[in-house]
């Protein structure tokens, strides 16, 4: 047990340092004594020795291969140590640690996305600033370490791991879609193909086939239609929809399993809905795709016949805005694809299927008319053109 008092304590190990740091020669004993002592004095009684650690470890954790696991734990030590002063210190270390040895990097980033689980609110702060100070020192490795929390893993865990898991989730999507979401898409993210747009791309992509309704939407609205590299029609947001309506066809696997009566469309909605956000509220792709979607498996007869009143209520307003938007579709925007042409040739009987739906008993007074004029008008658009293009009689 040091029998000194604290005073002297800190009188020496500062000595210690300048002695070290007035040393040229980077593998000195000198200098590998003071790293020493400062991986000592991580784990002292005093906050103040441990803070004098915390705040030097960066001039002398590069120099010594052999002592950088211990010089790093000690450090992590520090970020859960009983004082907050002590662990508000050890997370700028944390960073300190990386600027000197970028190596280090990834597990740093990683040990900082732990620490967002902290319960004060305060240090919390400093925990993200110390993570968005890693996004600028590498984004690639940083963001490649936010989308590993994002992303479910593919083992099974038990209950409180899966509860640990869906908090921590909760706590990075925060932190990408506010205290970091700036810098994500104007510094580190704006560049197509880039690592770091690669990256956060792929990995919230994966997730995206993953997560519940909730987390998707997070990610889609708040983040991916955020990015520049998501402009309307191109190769970005053409995949985005792509695989929000792959999600949308598994929900209806199980809204619409064999011999079931009555559906509400429960586990599909959201999906059929984020899908008509991108393609038809923002425009940013041909909303051809969610309308094969729903000629194929919602408009068959007998499937809207399984639909509950108010299921289908929302199969015809969704058609109907689907077909008003590829209608109103520029030429840039139109898709000029064969199936596309052959699906454009049914949206006449799309138009009459549904609007046979008006006169069901079972719609009471919910039609919705709103729908039925497009509908409407979609026939007539296309009777128009019909008969502008046949030939004129003898």
């Amino acid at each position: 047990m040091e029998s000194r008092s604290l005073a002297e304590q800190e009188r020496d190990v500062k000595e210690l340092l300048r002695r070290a740091e007035r040393t040229q020669l980077k593998d000195a004993s000198a200098r590998k004594d003071a790293l020493k002592r400062l991986i000592d004095l991580a784990h002292s009684p005093h906050a103040s020795l441990k803070i004098i650690a915390a705040t030097n470890f960066k001039h002398f954790v590069k120099d010594f291969p052999e002592l950088e696991d211990d010089a790093i734990n000690a450090v992590y030590d520090l970020c859960e140590d009983q004082s907050s002063q002590v662990r508000i210190k050890g997370y700028a270390a944390i960073v300190e640690v990386s600027q000197a040895q970028h190596k280090w990097v990834k597990r740093n980033a990683d040990v900082l996305v732990q620490l967002l689980q902290s319960d004060e609110p305060e240090e919390v702060t400093f925990v993200k600033r110390a993570l968005t100070q890693h996004l600028d020192m590498d984004p690639a490795v940083t963001l490649g370490v936010l989308c590993d929390q994002i992303v479910p893993p593919d083992e099974l865990m038990d209950e409180e791991e899966q509860a640990i898991r869906d908090r921590l989730r909760s706590l990075v999507l925060s932190f990408v879609t506010g205290e970091a979401k700036r810098a994500i898409i104007e510094r580190h993210t704006s560049t197509l193909g880039s690592p770091a747009e690669e990256v956060l791309v792929n990995g919230l992509f994966k997730a995206i086939t993953k997560l519940t309704q909730i987390d998707v939407n997070i990610i889609v609205r708040e983040i991916l239609i955020s990015l520049s590299t998501f402009k309307p029609h191109s190769p970005r947001t053409t995949q985005l929809l792509d695989i929000v309506l792959d999600r949308a066809k598994e929900a209806l696997k199980v809204d619409l399993p064999p011999g079931s009566e009555r559906s509400s469309l429960d586990y599909s909605r959201p999906f059929l809905d984020l899908a008509s956000f991108i393609a038809i509220d923002r425009r940013l792709t041909s909303s051809s795709p969610l309308l094969r979607l729903y000629h194929q498996q919602l408009m068959p007869k007998l499937t809207l016949l399984r639909l509950v009143e108010d299921a289908r209520i929302f199969v015809i307003s969704n058609v109907a805005k689907t077909l008003a938007a590829l209608e109103e579709a520029s030429p840039a925007e139109a898709s000029v694809s064969s199936e596309d042409l052959q699906l454009r040739r049914h949206s006449p009987d799309m138009c009459v299927a549904l609007l046979q739906l008006f006169s069901e008993p079972s719609l009471g007074d919910s039609r919705p008319w709103s729908a039925c004029r497009i509908l409407l008008d979609v026939c007539v658009r296309v009777r128009d053109i019909s008969l502008l293009s046949s030939p004129p009689h003898p």
